[in-house]
């Protein structure tokens, strides 16, 4: 009778269920009514107890379903979750009249009319759906539940958009990507703030765009901005539902990017180079112009291949030894830059080019022996007499050719050498002094042993001259004849400068340079960091360079002697002496010049080695 009874009341309880009605969600995102649940539980448990006293019962039957919004632009699937509990497992779930899990699924979510053309956009659409399902356990005692989904809702927020370049300098084209996540788009708003171009702070309010951009646009102009503010902007999307977050404010720009900051310098073979910091960020490409000292401004060019990393450019194409001045500016997608302030450099000379061809080492003197020994050589007072050997400095200088040995110091052969001189070739010779001559005639080759006979011409000689007597003095000569000499091919006497790879002069110590140019400076073993400019006008002397334990170079004025100390290091000068060996003071105009060549003291990269 107890298990009878039991039944009865289950069965009472069900009529119960019936009477009471199904539970309803009220949240979208929540199950059937909780509060609803508790009254009717609450009634069943009172009325049992009241007709049979306490008894143990099967846990209610509840059934719960939990959706996420499915905000879509066209019909679509959403996961559906229920959670059964209660009653006499096991359970089966049907929603919509469907088979489901006891405990999730995926359902079709259908949204509202969705026009092939979202202009304009559905004037009724259908923001929600709702779904009904229900759960039957073991003993046929079944529950309801339902839930409204959210299947349209306004676009989620954009991400910020980019700047492309514009027509003009007066505009700025704004793109965005297209509105993900929510229903149809209708249009998007675009809305702006402007501030003066120094200004540190931006406005409170925005002021709005009013044209119209439609749903399937991605781009703006926004024209006739004001060349002195700064721009930034917001963009959202709108749909039926409403609008969508504005997304957070893009790069800021104008129409009137700052200028760089430009400097220049000389650059090998008819170049200057330049290179830059500074200027607005998001270059889109560089232009410079440029014009010679003294004439007028050419066209603006542009800098091939550059983009907003690119920080330097060399200019080729100029004419050697003319300063040129530049001006470069940046071109955004906002328009052209302020032009930078004016740089200036001399172009580069071409760089001296090293001999391929071996140099020559003597160490025999042979004024009247004709160079028969290998290792000799002689200077040619009469170029049809080998025997004619020069015995003094004087003669040296007045040769009429050279006879060189084809066998060189230490056993060299320098047969193919020698075999490669041509009319024209220029030949240094280096003992003590140096002469600088042409080779201007081929001469027979002597008899064996071998040997080589140029007719030659002095073109340039050691500017430290030796005093008339000495220079024709045979015993000072004599002590030459054994000393150690070379012979080198180069196309300029060792007084002249060397040009560097990069275009520059390279000071020559102990021998005066014109003013008017700019020189690099040498170090104990190479050449320097620090180039100067010496004035138009001046010649200067490298009159002694860095030594162990003495960094300093003595730069001397070589009309007065007055010197200048420069450590060719650092670039930092010591000073000039400010008299003379004489005791006077140094000329107004000496120390003019060398406060110039302070002023003119900088840092040069050297180019890097091959």
């Amino acid at each position: 009778m107890r298990y009878g009874a039991l039944w009865m009341l289950l069965g009472l309880m069900a009529a119960l269920v019936l009477a009471v009605g199904v539970a309803r969600a009220d949240d979208p995102g929540e199950s059937g009514g909780r509060a609803a649940e508790s009254v009717f539980t609450e009634r069943v448990e009172e009325e049992l107890r009241s007709r049979f006293g306490p008894v143990d019962l099967p846990p209610l039957l509840t059934l719960r379903l939990w959706a996420r919004p499915s905000a879509c632009i066209e019909a679509t699937r959403t996961i559906l979750v229920s959670a059964v509990s209660g009653g006499v497992p096991p359970y089966t779930v049907t929603a919509d009249g469907e088979p489901f899990s006891p405990y999730f699924g995926s359902l079709t979510v259908v949204c509202g009319l969705t026009p092939a053309d979202p202009r304009p956009c559905d004037p009724n659409p259908k923001q929600y759906q709702t779904f009904r399902a229900t759960a039957t356990d073991s003993r046929g005692v079944a529950v309801d539940a339902e839930i409204k989904v959210t299947v349209a809702a306004a676009p989620e927020r954009l991400e910020a958009g980019a700047l492309l370049a514009a027509p003009s300098d007066t505009a700025l084209r704004l793109s965005w990507t297209v509105a993900e996540g929510g229903s149809a788009v209708c249009a998007y708003e675009l809305r702006y703030q402007a501030t003066a171009w120094d200004a540190t702070n931006w406005p409170d309010s925005w002021s709005a765009i009013s044209d119209t951009v439609a749903a399937g646009a991605t781009e703006y102009l926004h024209g006739d901005l004001d060349s002195n503010r700064r721009y930034r902007y917001q963009v959202r999307a709108r749909n039926n539902i409403g609008a969508g977050g504005w997304s957070r404010a893009f790069p800021e720009a104008g129409v009137r990017p700052g200028a760089p900051a430009l400097a220049a310098r000389t650059a090998a073979s008819g170049s200057v180079a330049l290179h830059w910091s500074l200027g607005p960020a998001g270059a889109t490409r560089w232009e410079y112009r440029r014009q010679p000292v003294g004439s007028s401004w050419g066209a603006w060019t542009a800098i091939p291949g550059a983009d907003a990393s690119t920080a330097e450019h060399t200019v080729g194409g100029l004419t050697e030894d003319v300063r040129y001045q530049f001006q470069l500016r940046a071109v955004t997608v906002s328009g052209a830059s302020a032009a930078s302030a004016t740089a200036s450099a001399v172009a580069g000379l071409t760089p001296t080019v090293e001999s391929e061809r071996e140099s020559l080492f003597y160490g025999d003197l042979d004024s009247a022996g004709g160079a028969t020994r290998p290792g000799s050589y002689a200077f040619l007072t009469d170029a049809g007499d080998l025997t004619s050997g020069a015995t003094t400095f004087a003669e040296v200088s007045g040769a009429a050719a050279l006879l060189l040995n084809a066998g060189g110091y230490g056993g060299r052969d320098y047969a193919d050498v020698l075999a490669t001189v041509q009319v024209g070739d220029r030949i240094t010779w280096f003992a003590g002094r140096w002469f600088h001559y042409r080779v201007t005639e081929l001469l027979a080759d002597p008899p064996a042993p071998a040997r080589k006979l140029f007719r030659i011409a002095l073109e340039a000689e050691d500017p430290r001259r030796l005093a008339e007597a000495r220079a024709n003095d045979p015993d000072h000569f004599a002590s030459y004849r054994d000393s150690f000499a070379a012979f080198g091919w180069e196309d300029h006497p060792p007084s002249e400068p060397v040009i560097g790879a990069d275009g520059v002069r390279i000071m020559p110590p102990g021998y005066a340079v014109e003013g008017g140019h700019t020189y690099r400076l040498l170090t104990a073993a190479r050449p320097a960091l620090i180039v100067i400019d010496v004035p138009a006008g001046m010649r200067l002397i490298y009159q002694s360079g860095p030594a162990p334990g003495n960094p300093f170079a003595v730069l001397e004025d070589e009309a007065t002697g007055a010197r200048l100390v420069v450590n060719p290091y650092t670039g930092h000068p010591a000073g000039y002496v400010e008299t003379l060996k004489d005791g006077t003071d140094l000329p107004a105009e000496v120390i003019a010049r060398f406060r110039d060549i302070i002023a003119s003291i900088r840092e040069a990269p050297l180019p890097a080695a091959e």
